[in-house]
């Protein structure tokens, strides 16, 4: 049986048996629970084909209970999926090698007591210790405790479970945006609390919570503007931020949810054209929204890219070609930022510009045919990078 098909059975019985994932809409917080599903079955299998224990086999196990707590998972919500994601495993396995024969029932049985049930016990102590350490920090420092209980907030907005009545709804009745920050694919869950705190000082969030590589957050916006608000962001920890996408701005709480979907799509479609290279990594939603729109639609988006590039038909097995045209209407045809753009020097971008000139003299008659031009480029951009054929 494979790991991912495993690992969403355990899910799956989550989902059924304990109602605090039962309620989670969220498609990036499932694929957080997914992903230590994912974790959990490789660990089991490692313990079950050596027959030891390795500290870090369960360190995503751990990093994940803090998560939880931080999300505000109950403890016994949290205890329980661990010792249920066990049970499924097992059961699993189980029933697989018992139908091909594999190992009679004394060898499943000596199994069980070899590797299993001891791997069930140390699960418990390590997801006991890492939540029990989390909520113990809460409890000592009166500002993180406070941080719990807005996380958990903002997770119930972000899920539409938040009821009008509830107290902490006011948080949410000024204008604000929702950031969301991709870190380190192998980023520790104090990478994620870094970067949390630092949007809160650095960009005034009044809410953040955490995903599996990502750190979402509330961030209001009157009094610095959206332009500042996009220069705040951009100076998060660049060792540490991969991207940053930032939604519309919402009034409500009802509307919170809508600005993170605006942000995940900005991040999605940001990353996917700069190839997680960007020199200001923030992608706003507000100046993306006719490239994401566009991009919905994949085949018309081709049909558009076919037409509007067909006079740089000559020039697009260049490979310098289209990086440039976008530099170059990115910046307004300032040299200087165009090669800084580009990593280049003055004088190459003096010379494509002059293979280049019939074409861009055409962009450069109006405003809309250049943001009629660059929208082309992007979209040619991402749909390459995602394997579309845009020949």
């Amino acid at each position: 049986m494979r790991v991912d098909t495993l690992a969403a059975a355990m899910v799956r019985a989550y989902q059924a048996e304990i109602s605090e994932y039962r309620e989670i809409t969220d498609d990036s917080l499932l694929g957080d629970v997914l992903e230590v599903s994912v974790a959990t079955v490789r660990c089991c299998l490692n313990a079950i084909r050596t027959g030891e224990l390795h500290d870090e086999d369960f360190v995503p196990l751990i990093e994940g209970a803090r998560r939880r707590a931080v999300q505000g998972f109950g403890k016994e919500a949290v205890f329980r999926a661990y010792r249920l994601g066990v049970q499924v495993f097992w059961r699993e396995v189980t029933e697989v090698l018992a139908d091909t024969g594999t190992s009679s029932e004394h060898d499943l049985v000596s199994m069980a007591a070899a590797s299993v049930l001891e791997f069930a016990d140390r699960i418990s102590t390590e997801v006991a210790a890492a939540y029990a350490g989390q909520a113990g920090r809460d409890g000592r420092d009166g500002r993180v405790m406070e941080q719990q209980y807005r996380s958990q907030l903002f997770e119930s907005v972000l899920a539409g479970t938040l009821a009008e009545h509830h107290r902490g709804v006011d948080s949410f009745a000024v204008q604000h945006c929702v950031v969301v920050a991709e870190v380190r694919s192998s980023a520790p869950f104090a990478d994620l609390e870094e970067v949390g705190r630092s949007i809160v000082n650095r960009a005034g969030a009044l809410s953040w919570t955490v995903r599996h590589r990502s750190v979402v957050a509330a961030v209001e916006v009157p009094g610095r503007g959206r332009d500042k608000l996009v220069r705040s962001l951009a100076a998060l920890p660049s060792d540490q931020v991969v991207g940053i996408g930032l939604g519309y701005v919402a009034e409500n709480a009802s509307q919170t949810r809508q600005s993170y979907v605006e942000a995940l799509d900005a991040l999605r479609v940001g990353l996917g054209i700069t190839g997680r290279s960007a020199i200001r990594p923030v992608f706003d939603h507000y100046s993306m929204a006719p490239l994401i729109a566009m991009l919905a639609e994949p085949d018309r988006a081709r049909r558009f890219v076919a037409a509007a590039l067909a006079p740089l038909a000559s020039v697009m097995d260049r490979g310098w070609a289209l990086p440039t045209v976008d530099a170059y209407l990115t910046h307004g045809g300032c040299l200087n930022d165009v090669a800084l753009a580009l990593n280049v020097h003055k004088s190459t971008v003096k010379y494509r510009l002059s293979e280049l000139r019939p074409y861009l003299d055409l962009a450069a008659c109006g405003g809309e045919q250049s943001a009629t031009l660059l929208l082309a480029v992007r979209v040619h951009k991402y749909l390459s990078t995602a394997g579309f054929d845009v020949r």
